[in-house]
């Protein structure tokens, strides 16, 4: 059935597992209940169609065009949906783990509740995306643009997301524990109350992004830049800041307890209430804090803020 022309169509319940339809035009095709288990569908055209509930496991997708297609609760495991057109498609509860979606166009999709486990999402645009509560455990993230994307409540534990670009993205409540995010771009994120313990955050751009509440125990933010960032509460405790840029952040009542702060510049930072001790300062030098913000109480717990601040 290679190329062929099967506009809305009724092949509902139909097998179609194995079958070739590369390149055929099935544009408002029913599909209902059907299978197409190991389909090849490459450059396939699905606009708009309707593949709720279809079983589309191991099926070759590849730059197939399934833009504003419905394909909540679809059985998308190990498919190949490669530099394919999903842009605004619905795949709320979808199986999606192990799939390959390098490359591929997911603008301002609905992704809710879905399942990207172990899925290859390399270089795919998700600009404006929604997988608030998605499981993208173990996902490669590579380069993924997911500027403005929703992830609120989305598990992107262990992710590995180097220079993943995340710029305004919504990530309260995420759980990135143990995430490789080093020299990803996260510059006005929301991330209050999100896990990012044991993560690699090494050379992230993190300026302005709110982190009040996050939990960064254990974190490695060597040469991070949080210029202008809110981590008011968060928990630092343990974390790896060497050579950080913490101009103008706001710490206020930050727990920063045997963190690594050697190179750690805190110039115009707010320090008020932090919890530390002076021997995580002690590798901190003296022009890093000028102009800080701190009190009285504060600046006598570290010692040496006392003449310093």
């Amino acid at each position: 059935m290679c190329g062929a022309y099967l506009r809305k169509a009724d092949l509902s319940r139909a097998n179609l597992s194995g079958t070739n339809l590369s390149k055929a035009v099935m544009v408002g095709v029913n599909l209902i209940g059907a299978n197409l288990r190991g389909a090849y569908m490459r450059g396939t055209d699905l606009r708009a169609t309707d593949l709720a509930g279809v079983n589309l496991s191991g099926a070759d997708l590849s730059r197939a065009d399934i833009s504003e297609a419905d394909l909540i609760g679809a059985d998308l495991s190990k498919t190949d949906l490669s530099e394919g057109d999903l842009s605004q498609a619905n795949l709320s509860g979808a199986n999606l783990v192990g799939a390959d979606l390098s490359r591929a166009n997911l603008s301002k999709a609905i992704l809710n509740g879905t399942d990207l486990s172990h899925a290859n999402l390399s270089g795919a645009n998700l600009v404006g995306a929604n997988l608030s509560r998605a499981n993208l455990s173990k996902a490669n993230l590579i380069g993924t643009n997911l500027n403005l994307a929703n992830l609120s409540n989305a598990n992107l534990s262990n992710v590995y997301a180097c220079r993943a670009l995340m710029r305004g993205t919504n990530l309260v409540e995420a759980n990135l524990s143990g995430a490789n995010l080093s020299r990803a771009f996260l510059s006005r994120a929301y991330l209050f109350h999100a896990y990012l313990n044991k993560a690699d955050l090494s050379k992230v751009d993190l300026s302005k992004a709110n982190l009040s509440g996050a939990d960064l125990s254990g974190a490695d933010l060597s040469k991070a830049n949080l210029r202008g960032a809110t981590l008011q509460g968060a928990n630092l405790s343990e974390a790896y800041l060497r050579a950080a840029d913490c101009r103008g952040a706001n710490l206020q009542s930050a727990r920063l307890t045997v963190a690594m702060l050697t190179n750690c510049i805190f110039i115009d930072a707010d320090l008020q209430k932090i919890l530390a001790t002076s021997r995580e300062f002690a590798e901190v030098d003296i022009n890093a804090l000028h102009n800080i913000l701190i009190d009285s109480y504060t600046a006598q717990q570290l010692g040496i803020f006392m003449a310093r601040s």
